[in-house]
């Protein structure tokens, strides 16, 4: 009974954990999308502005932006390859930044729910 209890107290750590780093993740998303998404749309995509929109669509945008920064096979597949190179490195890092928090907040949300499903909470 006690592993039970223990189990549930984290899993709900995780849940919330993730729930408040998805919330932070939007205002990042919202900080990027007001200050250095407009400058990516016109190096990398010549000027077409799709993802500075509207919030949604700016999230999305920074997740991709970020995976053109990370793997160069992403940034081949979507034609940035050369383009990526003349985005300085600062805006870069905060793009691979807000990745990496959005990845990590969503393997706390799905752990939780593993966890949930695992011992049927």
């Amino acid at each position: 009974m006690e592993v039970l209890s223990l189990l549930t107290k984290v899993m709900l750590v995780l849940a919330i954990a993730g729930g408040i780093g998805t919330f932070i993740w939007i205002g990042l998303v919202a900080y990027l999308k007001s200050k250095w998404l407009p400058l990516l749309e016109d190096i990398l995509d010549d000027g077409v502005r799709f993802y500075s929109l509207n919030i949604f669509f700016a999230g999305t945008g920074v997740l991709q932006y970020a995976t053109v920064f990370l793997w160069p096979f992403h940034a081949k597949r979507y034609g940035m390859i050369e383009k990526r190179d003349n985005v300085p490195k600062h805006i870069q890092k905060w793009f691979v930044f807000a990745f990496c928090w959005f990845m990590s907040c969503g393997a706390l949300i799905a752990a939780s729910a593993i966890m949930v499903k695992i011992y049927d909470l």
